[in-house]
Parts: structure tokens; C-alpha cells; sequence
């Protein structure tokens, strides 16, 4: 496998995207406006019209959102288009819920939100209200009323398709504003181009996934924790171009039944140098990855991706470049000194690799070859917050201090950060105090 073309910042990309996505969302409103200018109804009336034009629209898009399509994903990362669907999602709710209130007030009929004798249509308004208001409680409180994650996300779907179908049921019977013949067209196509995606998502691309597995190969364990599992695509004609420091989804199907067929997202901790197989190296911090040792060679997986921006190659520019990783996040770090050992990068390269004792040192061996090569050039520090008697290295946090310490010129490096969230959250606020700007600190974090 040859190393990939790097699919670099691009603002013009970016910012095509972002305009084309208020442009989809102001369509409706827009097209109304022109076709029926006249309103005898009132601004808070209108205005509740098009709060519930908008707000509809925004929730249809988030299933485009959700989709993990390339297309959209590549110039933001998908963790950031995840916190994006997550912000447009309370807006979006927010639109819907002031629709039927500013109806009721411009009308002066409050009755519409009061009275039980009403029309089929409004109930079917006031379903969709319902339905609307448990999604987003039950997805606010999850984790506090410990509701698992896949059969949240089982829920969580079963609702939001419920929710777009009791919506524009309504609006097509209840909408005076899409009374138009312009709109009459519009509007259903538009539903039918949610639906589609929403099919490619749930039943075409997984049909495309499954006929195209990957085979595990090999399970190396790293230590006790930890489990490096190697797959190989079934067929010599399928291809998987990735960026080191990326990830990818994967499902594991094994016969034995050891391991549940659920989706989980791991980093491809193996360079794109590396032909004909990828790696992610897990870590058991649950109940699903506490059971990956379990595997066999020859159980299959599906392998969807890549995603991600967290590279160095996305960065031509940075050769004096600091790596800081705590436990696990050594995964996407790992996959970019591989690449710049297996290309000959002439980087100037700094890592700072957290972990609590020896034993969890994840790739320690292969580190210390490679700080013994040219290239990259590579200098490194374990830091151990529960060391033995026999460590003499550096003990504690990776803080402020530390970093000053082995980086005597901060603000000259990229700084590209990955491990548990407390100790990213600690080591970045600690570089913006030592001058480092927000553009030069590279992170990513996402939990779905």
C-alpha cells in the first residue's frame, strides 16, 4: 500500500460546505417568502411558521450529518462535525418547540396548545413535540440514568425517524405555507433525499461493508491490557488509503460468540506504509473491549473509514513538532512515527509519553528503536505518575513545568496531544499560558 495523498486544510472546501448548509436551511423560508410575499397573519404567527420550516429542516439534516459521508467529514473532522450535529440538534429542537407557542400567540387561539379537541394534523404536531422532547432528555441524561450506549443509540434512532416521519406528516396536512404547487414538490423531494442518505447510512453502505470484510490475522498483546489485533482484507483488490493518525469503525464478527457484533471506533495504529493490513491497538476499559483478547484468528470484521485529521501530514509546514500522549492515546502517535520512520522524515520530533507505571508502557520496544534512528529524530520522555522504586525517570503529571523542561522553545513547535480528556484538557490549557497559539496545538476527541 502506498502512502496516501494528503487531504490538507482547505478554508475554500470548508467554507463551501458551511455556506451550502445555511443555504439548505434557509431554503424553505426563502422559496415561501417568494411565493407567498403577503401574510394577513402577523409577525408572530409568520414567525412561528418559519421557526417550524427551519427547525424541521435542520433536524431532517441531522441525519446527513450523522452519515459519516466523506464528503462532508473530510475538510472538519468528524469529531467536530459530531459536536456541530450535537449544538445543531438543541438549536434545531428549540425552533420546533417555539413553533406551536408562537402559532398559538399570533393567533390569539391558545386553545391550540390546550384543548384536546382538535384536528388529527395538530395531534400528529403535538406526537412529533412529544417524541422530540424525550430524544433529546433521554440523550441529555444518558450516562447519568446509566442507559448503554448501543441500545441508546438502537433508541435513538427508532425516535429520530419517528420524530422527521410525524413532522412532515404534519406539515404537508397542516402547512398553509406549503400550500404552494412549488412547494408541494419541494418539500416531499426534500424527504425524500433525508430518506435516501438515511438508507446508504443504515442498509447500503453496511451490505457494501459485509461483502468486503476484513480478516483478523494476528492478536498481539501489548501487555496485560492491552491487545494489538491485526486485520487483512479478504480480497487482494480492496484498498484502504489512510493518513497516519486517523480511525476507523470497525465490527468484529466472530463465530464463537466471545465478542458481541457491536461498532466501535478505534485509531489505525499501523502506518499506511505498512501494505496489505491494518492494526488498531485497544485497550480493555470496558465491557466490549475486555472481551477483544478473546478473538480468533479468521474471525472477520467489517471496517469503515478512515476518519480524522489528527495527522502530521496535514501539516506539511511543522518539522519541529512535540508529541504528548497519556496511556492508550500512544495509538494515533504511534501510527505517525512509523510513517516518518518508514518515509525518512527528517522531523525534529519530541515525545512526551504519560503513563502510570513500566507495565503500561504500550509500544516501548519499537519507541526506543526508533529514538535510536535518524529519522525521525527522535527524542523521548516517559513520564510515570505511579512509578516503581527502580524508575529514575521523570515522575507526576505532564504539566507546564515538565514540558518547559524538555521543550525549551514551545512556542517554535507543533504540539500534536492525545489521552484521557483531564490530562489533554491540563496540558493544553498549560501551553496557551506558555504562548502557544490555539492553531499550533493539535488534538481529537470525540465520544459518540
Amino acid at each position: 500500500m502506498k502512502s496516501p495523498r494528503p487531504i490538507g486544510p482547505n478554508l475554500a472546501r470548508a467554507t463551501f460546505r458551511i455556506v451550502l448548509y445555511v443555504v439548505v436551511v434557509l431554503s424553505p423560508v426563502l422559496m415561501v417568502t417568494a411565493l407567498r410575499p403577503q401574510s394577513a397573519m402577523g409577525f408572530a404567527y409568520t414567525l412561528g411558521l418559519h421557526a417550524g420550516l427551519v427547525g424541521i429542516t435542520i433536524l431532517a439534516l441531522q441525519v446527513v450529518l450523522s452519515a459519516r459521508l466523506f464528503w462532508i467529514e473530510r475538510p472538519f473532522g468528524l469529531d467536530q462535525l459530531l459536536r456541530f450535529h450535537k449544538a445543531m440538534a438543541i438549536f434545531g429542537s428549540l425552533l420546533v418547540l417555539a413553533h406551536p407557542v408562537l402559532l398559538a400567540w399570533g393567533s390569539g387561539r391558545w386553545t391550540l396548545l390546550s384543548s384536546w379537541n382538535q384536528p388529527w394534523y395538530i395531534w400528529l404536531g403535538r406526537a412529533a413535540l412529544l417524541v422530540l422532547i424525550v430524544t433529546v432528555v433521554v440523550s441529555w441524561f444518558r450516562r447519568r440514568i446509566k442507559f448503554e450506549f448501543q441500545s441508546w443509540r438502537l433508541s435513538h434512532n427508532v425516535l429520530a425517524v419517528s420524530l422527521l416521519l410525524l413532522a412532515f406528516l404534519h406539515s404537508i396536512v397542516a402547512g398553509r405555507d406549503l400550500e404552494h404547487p412549488v412547494m408541494r414538490i419541494v418539500w416531499p423531494l426534500g424527504g425524500v433525499v433525508i430518506a435516501s442518505v438515511y438508507g446508504f447510512h443504515k442498509w447500503i453502505r453496511p451490505l457494501w461493508l459485509r461483502r468486503n470484510r476484513y480478516r483478523v490475522t494476528e492478536l498481539i498483546r501489548e501487555n496485560d491490557d492491552v491487545t494489538t489485533v491485526k486485520l487483512t482484507p479478504v480480497s487482494e483488490r480492496q484498498r484502504f488509503d489512510y493518513l497516519p493518525g486517523q480511525f476507523h469503525f470497525i465490527t468484529f464478527h466472530a463465530d464463537h460468540a466471545d465478542v458481541p457484533t457491536e461498532e466501535h471506533h478505534w485509531t489505525i495504529s499501523s502506518s499506511p506504509t505498512e501494505d496489505g493490513f491494518l492494526t488498531s491497538t485497544i485497550k480493555a476499559s470496558g465491557d466490549f473491549t475486555a472481551k477483544i483478547p478473546k478473538l480468533k484468528v479468521g474471525d472477520t470484521a467489517e471496517v469503515q473509514g478512515p476518519y480524522g485529521r489528527f495527522s502530521y501530514l496535514l501539516h506539511p509546514r511543522e518539522n519541529s513538532i512535540v508529541m504528548i500522549a497519556g496511556g492508550i492515546g500512544i495509538t494515533p502517535i504511534m501510527a505517525m512515527l512509523r510513517h516518518m520512520r518508514d518515509t525518512g522524515s527528517p522531523n525534529h520530533v519530541l515525545l512526551i509519553y504519560a503513563n502510570r507505571t513500566q507495565s503500561d508502557i504500550v509500544f516501548r520496544k519499537e519507541l526506543d528503536e526508533i529514538s535510536r534512528c535518524d529519522h525521525p529524530k527522535l527524542t523521548l520522555v516517559h513520564v510515570l505518575s505511579h512509578p516503581d522504586e527502580s524508575w529514575n525517570g521523570p515522575k507526576g503529571f505532564v504539566d507546564g513545568e515538565l514540558i518547559a523542561k524538555h521543550c525549551h522553545a514551545p512556542t517554535d513547535n507543533a504540539f500534536y496531544v492525545c489521552g484521557p480528556p483531564p490530562m489533554t484538557d491540563a496540558v493544553t490549557s498549560a501551553l496557551l499560558d506558555m504562548g502557544v497559539l490555539q492553531s499550533q496545538i493539535h488534538g481529537e476527541r470525540f465520544s459518540l
